[in-house]
């Protein structure tokens, strides 16, 4: 019962998450209801701090129906992330106080937006290790393969993470080797940028101020179609002694740094490299610095494949989508990108609205459904199951797009297993939304 009561608290984390992530967004697409913006904003972030300090004053209970290891594990993540999440409400918050953006230009307002986005995107990555700590023995991850460019998966870390070296007095060197032929890839990018983030975060914390850290990524051709690509970070830290170089990557709470840190970060890389069909390498010595080396085998397009991919989405234009999503500002997002093809969509705020609004819609009134998984009333997937075995001509082949803040396999089976034609996770990439619809429409 205690471990559902957390599921449900690291959901709730989530969605205050994303409500973080999805203002940066809207402010985008419809600049006209910032000052509403700035309320969601403020809000989502309220959401994510209180539910952080249920989830902590939660572990901190002993539990008999807990692993003590596993518990004092998740216990320190909780406790390393409820500072790092401080840390970037405060960013998040500062650069959309309503004082500031009152008084900015179109320009300042786009590098606001590019700082929250960039922060937003760290904060998805602290909710992300929270959950494969809370997941640390059960469950695998989705990885979800998209065209993208070498660019956008490094750069947006690349800019994060800057600051924090500066504020250290740290010289930080980025350098891209041998990846100009290959710039267009096949790649779960918010998975590798957990990786890298993870590394670098290390990298700044356990490198004395005036120290030199070093972000080396190298592509050689592989065979075929393939890349080998090469993420190297290295600084001149402290280093650390061959005992704690052979249970790096390990989750064992036993396994402590100074000050009583556990490097959770280490074992939930070491985890997803693994998922990925990579390789992670360490090379240490006390006083010395650190070195690891991450290693991949990506798959990489052509830049005219590439863009044919990503960017022909006529067939979306004048298309009627039905949004099934309780939460009203995930809608109020979910809408604006949708116009911005041409799009338009009728709302449903539960899934037993969305049943019956497409059970008594006339045929060729939808042309896809985006279905929140969870929701009160019904949830998404009895919603899609009831759809199917409804007597709706359409009800076998209207596409039905699952959305959710879920990455795990098991959300992804039960999602596929109700009937369901693809999946999207929140929060909402409109390139990724966009190719998602135009493949189910044109099928």
């Amino acid at each position: 019962m205690v471990k559902g009561k957390m599921k449900s608290l690291l959901v709730i984390l989530a969605v205050g998450t994303l409500a973080v992530m999805g203002v940066a967004a809207l402010i985008m697409f419809n600049l006209p209801q910032l000052p509403m913006s700035a309320v969601y904003l403020v809000m989502g972030m309220g959401v994510v701090e209180e539910i952080l300090i249920l989830c902590v004053t939660c572990y901190y209970r002993k539990h008999e129906d807990f692993n003590a290891n596993v518990t004092n594990m998740q216990n320190v993540a909780f406790s390393r992330a409820s500072r790092d999440i401080r840390t970037l409400m405060n960013s998040i918050l500062n650069f959309s106080s309503p004082e500031l953006i009152e008084n900015y230009n179109p320009q300042e307002m786009l590098n606001s937006l590019t700082k929250i986005n960039n922060a937003g995107l760290y904060l998805m990555t602290v909710v992300d290790d929270l959950m494969a700590t809370y997941h640390v023995s059960d469950q695998q991850i989705v990885l979800k393969e998209n065209p993208t460019t070498i660019e956008n998966v490094f750069n947006p870390i690349v800019e994060l993470v800057t600051e924090r070296f500066t504020s250290k007095n740290q010289v930080f060197d980025v350098e891209y080797i041998n990846i100009d032929k290959f710039r267009y890839v096949l790649v779960d990018a918010p998975r590798v940028q957990q990786i890298v983030m993870n590394l670098l975060t290390n990298a700044n914390k356990y490198t004395p101020e005036g120290g030199h850290i070093l972000f080396r990524v190298e592509g050689v051709s592989g065979e075929g179609e393939s890349l080998d690509i090469t993420i190297t970070v290295k600084d001149n830290g402290k280093g650390m002694s061959k005992r704690k170089l052979n249970n790096l990557f390990k989750a064992d709470p036993k396994q402590t740094f100074d000050k009583g840190h556990y490097e959770l970060g280490l074992a939930i890389v070491a985890s997803l490299v693994k998922q990925m069909n990579g390789t992670i390498s360490c090379h240490s010595q006390e006083n010395q610095g650190s070195e690891f080396v991450v290693k991949f085998q990506w798959t990489y397009c052509h830049k005219n494949s590439f863009a044919s991919t990503i960017r022909d989405f006529s067939v979306l234009r004048g298309k009627n989508i039905l949004v099934v999503e309780d939460n009203e500002m995930n809608a109020e997002i979910t809408k604006a990108i949708l116009e911005k093809k041409g799009m338009m969509m009728d709302y449903a705020k539960d899934g037993a609205e969305g049943v019956a609004m497409f059970t008594h819609a006339m045929p060729h009134t939808y042309d896809a459904i985006l279905m929140d998984i969870r929701m009160p009333v019904m949830d998404g997937i009895e919603a899609c199951k009831k759809i199917r075995y409804s007597t709706h001509p359409e009800s076998s082949i209207i596409p039905i797009i699952a959305m959710t803040a879920d990455v795990f396999e098991a959300d992804y089976q039960s999602s596929t297993d109700a009937g369901m034609d693809g999946y999207i996770t929140k929060p909402l990439d409109p390139e990724e939304l966009y190719i998602t619809l135009s493949n189910a429409i044109r099928s």
